[in-house]
């Protein structure tokens, strides 16, 4: 009889994340969104797709994104937002800078018709609901027919005109009609590319590029404000500090990072293991048993990191070869795809200019453009899900502290 595992040591977290016997678990629930994903995959199929696709996920590609890309696409959100309301909420305004970012990766040709896009973020929220149903407390059933009817919405009004379009464009280039150098640089004309070699179906392209867009705007989105939040607490408890983060980005990175290991995306990781086991921390597992990693606890644990793991202090130390946003982006081969371009680099590991990630980058452009906490509209848990998120954060911009930190 299959039985459940738990695990909340740091050790033994880490080492069920890179246990090659354990395949992921969490999306089992929602796999008739999540079927053939790559983070959903096991073994020799996952080595694959993620060889493949890691062509896209460069270093030089994240830092031009970081310092030329993402910024732009913010304030220009944030400008949208800020039309007609003093109070934003900051949440959907970071949700659809991503998107952006996000969708272009995918293969998604977003133009410029403000309707359209918001359509495709509605569609990216109700995917993004149904892949982690197992999260959610209403009706799962209900959840999962809604996100397979939002991606058979997303297939017929973007998906498919962005397919043929790459379609096109590869045959040119093997017709010799072409250069490959023309062939966008997205995830869709990669598979597209790649799907006779690789033996891909069409619903594995469709289901991989749906995945993309939501998973790379809410993860972002929700660990930004988070991040956001400890700011704004630690300047009510010393004001001065905003300044001093928009001045220093590698103290606003350490406070990144901080969040990030007190806030992992998912409260639980979940494995199946594919065959009988053991952890090189001793604890044992049969075929078929669930290994349920408590990813708060692994990343609080005082064994590594102090006996006030559980408080927030960007100031803390962390031992040699522990990452300071803790097991939060996974670990080993199934570690996230995006972790640098959302989080940098830790201090001594860019080889030329330094990756400080998304989050501190529009961490730093909202504090610059003058950010503060609502006192009109305080944030509101999201009381939809397990997972500790936020539904609405609001901040109010007060021009004048923008003109004083940007006086020219």
């Amino acid at each position: 009889m299959a039985e459940t595992l738990r695990l909340g040591s740091w050790a033994a977290a880490r080492e069920a994340l890179r246990h090659r016997d354990l395949r992921q678990g969490l999306y089992d629930e929602g796999r008739a969104l999540m079927d053939g994903v790559v983070v959903n995959l096991h073994g020799g199929p996952h080595t694959e797709r993620r060889r493949l696709e890691n062509r896209l996920f460069r270093r030089d590609t994240f830092a031009y994104w970081e310092a030329e890309l993402i910024p732009v696409l913010l304030r220009e959100t944030l400008a949208t937002h800020r039309a007609d309301h003093p109070d934003v909420d900051i949440v959907p305004v970071v949700r659809h800078a991503m998107l952006r970012l996000a969708a272009c990766v995918a293969g998604l040709d977003i133009g410029a018709d403000t309707a359209d896009f918001l359509r495709l973020a509605g569609l990216m929220t109700r995917l993004a609901s149904a892949s982690t149903v197992v999260h959610a407390t209403g009706d799962k059933t209900t959840i999962v027919a809604d996100g397979l009817a939002a991606l058979d919405e997303f297939k017929s009004a973007f998906l498919a005109p962005a397919w043929a379009r790459r379609e096109t464009l590869i045959q040119d280039v093997r017709a010799g009609k072409r250069q490959e150098s023309d062939l966008p640089r997205d995830v869709l004309t990669l598979l597209l590319a790649a799907r006779a070699d690789h033996d891909l179906s069409s619903g594995d392209i469709e289901r991989e590029v749906a995945y993309f867009p939501w998973v790379g705007s809410h993860s972002t989105s929700i660990a930004l404000v988070h991040a956001l939040h400890h700011c704004f607490e630690a300047d009510a408890r010393g004001p001065g500090l905003i300044d001093a983060l928009v001045a220093t980005p590698e103290l606003l990175q350490r406070f990144v990072h901080e969040s990030l290991r007190l806030h992992p995306a998912s409260p639980e990781a979940v494995r199946r293991a594919v065959s009988d086991g053991q952890l090189p921390t001793g604890e044992r597992f049969a075929a078929g048993d669930t290994v349920v990693v408590d990813m708060f606890a692994a990343n609080t644990d005082k064994a590594v990191f102090g006996d006030d793991a559980d408080r927030f202090d960007p100031t803390r130390t962390i031992p040699v070869g522990v990452t300071p946003w803790g097991l939060t982006f996974g670990s080993g081969f199934h570690a996230c795809l995006g972790q640098e371009l959302a989080g940098g680099l830790p201090p001594g590991q860019s080889d030329g200019d330094r990756l400080f990630g998304a989050i501190t980058v529009m961490i730093s452009t909202l504090l610059t453009a003058g950010a503060q906490r609502s006192t009109r509209h305080p944030p509101v848990r999201d009381e939809r899900t397990t997972r500790p998120v936020w539904r609405s954060y609001h901040v109010v911009f007060e021009d004048h502290v923008a003109r004083e930190r940007n006086p020219s």
